[in-house]
């Protein structure tokens, strides 16, 4: 049974009539008439018999008709609690991030959100980068924010930026003028290493021990703004493969021999409920990083 055949079938008994009940109903007499017809087969009993005056009730009509308004009026009940409740709850959105990706988002990413949906509570949770995704299914976390490589059969990727991972100095450093560098060039240089497990950093130091390249410092994954102020004084070097925009005394440098990316993404875990607040940041997440 359907809730729009019960509707065709107590409009019929109101009507007393298949025509005027097709009006009242917005359909053709031949579709009420099938729909009817529909009901009674589902039922295995006649509810309408024709007498000299029209049509009336069958025993089992006129069971129907009772139930059928009571199960009407249940119906718009939950309807209608349903939406009052829609409409006083703030729906809650955990988001999981790996440490130290804070960086990437453009000015004032998450405070836009916040202001531009009061209907949604959001929580985030920073996770080291290398088990981020192994945190957010442990914490039951619907979706979130993290490096690849992604693990298919739990998330999928609805957004990936894609850069390539470049030398960093300060605008006075002796490499920021040239259009690119080789890997030999930095042997004699001060460079600060963010030692991760995150890929591509997580290769890295093979491909220094390669070049012969000793870095002067090591950071925790987690440190990329300290890495940004280190290089901020003309003296250091590091390597990122993100947007640097928020500090304008650092330029970018193409690497010639080292061919690596960061990826940048946005996972849906594949285990949990996408509810409305979530598709609402997906979309955000996918216009304003695209900016």
């Amino acid at each position: 049974m359907e809730h729009r055949q019960l509707l065709n079938f107590l409009s019929v008994c109101e009507k007393k009539s298949f025509s005027k009940a097709s009006e009242q109903r917005l359909i053709s007499q031949q579709g009420l008439s099938k729909s009817i017809k529909q009901l009674e087969e589902q039922l295995g009993v006649p509810l309408f018999y024709r007498t000299a005056r029209g049509i009336d009730l069958t025993e089992f009509g006129y069971a129907l008709k009772e139930a059928a308004h009571s199960y009407l009026n249940h119906h718009d009940q939950i309807i209608d609690a349903i939406k009052k409740l829609k409409e006083k709850t703030v729906s809650r959105l955990s988001i999981g991030m790996a440490i130290g990706f804070y960086n990437d988002f453009p000015p004032c990413f998450f405070r836009n959100f916040i202001l531009n949906h009061p209907d949604i509570s959001l929580g985030i949770m920073s996770f080291p980068g290398d088990n981020c995704q192994d945190s957010m299914v442990k914490h039951k976390i619907p979706l979130g924010f993290s490096s690849a490589p992604i693990d298919i059969n739990v998330f999928d990727s609805v957004y990936c930026k894609r850069d390539k991972l470049v030398l960093i100095a300060g605008k006075e450093h002796r490499l920021a003028r040239r259009s690119s560098v080789r890997l030999k060039e930095l042997r004699e240089e001060s460079v600060a290493f963010l030692n991760t497990r995150m890929y591509p950093f997580s290769i890295i130091a093979d491909i220094f021990a390669q070049h012969g390249i000793k870095p002067a410092m090591y950071l925790d994954g987690s440190e990329v703004s300290f890495l940004y102020e280190l290089c901020g004084t003309n003296r250091i070097v590091g390597f990122w493969g993100g947007p640097i925009r928020q500090f304008p005394e650092l330029v970018s440098v193409p690497i010639e021999d080292m061919d690596l990316y960061f990826e940048f993404h946005l996972v849906v875990n594949k285990n949990i409920y996408i509810n409305d607040a979530a598709k609402q940041f997906i979309a955000y997440t996918k216009k304003h990083l695209a900016l």
